[in-house]
């Protein structure tokens, strides 16, 4: 109770003093989102769908996706652009598989539901399977989804209202979490896509910086694609690709009406291989691919983009890598009571990511409300697991350069690269 006495007793100053890791990384992120999101709740009137006479192209590459590739395929007729006369070319690229992925997808040509079937006869990677799709596609836009993602009837609708604007070269979908009742690691993930990725992403988006265009479910204009060259063979390529995107002049915007569920790790391990492979991707594409974006001498200088390196730079990387030092500082200064002040530091996360989860429903996002339950749990696994995750991704990125020996490109490819 005496440590409760004590910082209660403290002054605003002593507060930021003591908390300064949370006053100085932190709270600028939150109270910015607070703010947008305030705005958009207020004054946000979303976009209605209309007919559009933009011709699609969709790309499906998988390696040994059999059991979902027809499921998937089969929703596409679904789409409400079919309905309004819309035209949609499905190209689907087997990306060496093993198992009866191309019987499947032979078998789904043969009824009239994919149009284009390509393969790779060695895995080559998902950037050498969208590449090989996009020699084939001739729609106006191009969306490159994941095998395992579903869509709301009137996702893709929703997308092409967004390239009534030519300045637009790129829209990212709101996706959720398909398998969300499989584990308590998946729930997490739910709250994590409601706050971290659509909520993070809507913000983005109303500042203009937003980042990324999920791999899981994009639009791109097709000239937009073969101005930059198609997609480069990274392990973060959808960002690397957006980013192409943004230094070419292009505006990147996020469409929150356009709804997909996708496939999430179902268990804390592969959930963690995975955010490894994610977060290497904070130093390969963007301290090191886009540096470039700090330096106003290039033609393709843009202070927007610069932003949106910053905010990679400041919230990602630096809070990770300050991390551990305020843990070092905290317990030299005030040894067994730091263990207080994290757990006052963990409660003070506890309480924003809840009003951080009511604004995900408040704006519209997907946003089951059935999660709240797990929003203690989720705030204990970002600030502790997650976090020293991302700290040792970013650190194995720099010292060893990891992301180029990552199996997600195969290692064939990837000697490829580097002998460029």
């Amino acid at each position: 109770m005496s440590a409760v006495y004590f910082l209660l007793s403290l002054d605003a100053k002593s507060l930021i003093l003591l908390f300064w890791y949370t006053t100085l990384l932190e709270i600028p992120r939150y109270v910015i989102g607070a703010l947008v999101t305030t705005a958009i709740a207020l004054w946000w009137r979303p976009i209605r769908a209309t007919a559009s006479d933009l011709t699609l192209s969709v790309i499906l590459v998988g390696h040994n996706e059999q059991r979902p590739l027809r499921a998937c395929v089969e929703a596409l007729a679904e789409q409400t652009v079919l309905a309004d006369g819309g035209v949609m070319q499905v190209v689907v690229v087997d990306d060496g598989s093993t198992d009866q992925m191309m019987d499947v997808a032979r078998a789904l040509q043969r009824e009239g539901k994919v149009d284009t079937l390509l393969r790779l006869e060695h895995r080559s990677g998902k950037s050498a399977g969208v590449n090989l799709g996009l020699s084939a596609c001739h729609g106006d836009i191009v969306i490159i989804a994941d095998v395992d993602t579903t869509f709301d009837r009137d996702a893709f609708a929703e997308m092409l209202v967004y390239f009534a604007d030519p300045t637009v070269g790129a829209v990212s979908g709101n996706i959720g979490v398909r398998n969300l009742s499989t584990s308590l690691a998946t729930r997490v993930q739910g709250i994590e896509y409601a706050i971290g990725f659509s909520l993070g992403r809507r913000i983005a988006d109303a500042l203009g910086i937003l980042s990324i265009v999920s791999g899981a479910f994009g639009a791109f204009r097709r000239t937009a694609l073969e101005q930059v060259g198609r997609q480069d063979v990274e392990v973060g390529e959808d960002a690397d690709l957006t980013m192409k995107l943004r230094r070419a002049g292009w505006r990147i915007r996020f469409a929150p009406e356009a709804n997909a569920l996708t496939i999430v790790p179902e268990t804390i391990a592969t959930l963690i291989a995975q955010r490894l492979r994610w977060d290497r991707g904070l130093i390969t594409i963007w301290l090191r691919k886009f540096r470039g974006a700090f330096d106003p001498r290039q033609s393709t200088f843009r202070l927007l983009n610069m932003l949106s390196v910053v905010d990679i730079l400041i919230f990602q990387v630096v809070l990770a890598l300050a991390f551990p030092g305020y843990l070092i500082w905290l317990y030299y200064y005030f040894g067994n009571f730091a263990i207080t002040i994290i757990g006052a530091t963990l409660l003070g996360y506890g309480m924003i990511n809840l009003l951080a989860f009511f604004a995900a429903a408040a704006v519209g996002l997907q946003t089951p409300f059935r999660l709240v339950l797990y929003v203690p749990l989720y705030t204990v696994l970002h600030i502790t697991i997650m976090r020293t995750v991302r700290l040792f991704a970013i650190v194995q990125e720099i010292v060893f350069r990891s992301s180029y020996r990552d199996l997600y490109v195969p290692s064939h490819v990837m000697r490829q690269v580097d002998m460029l």
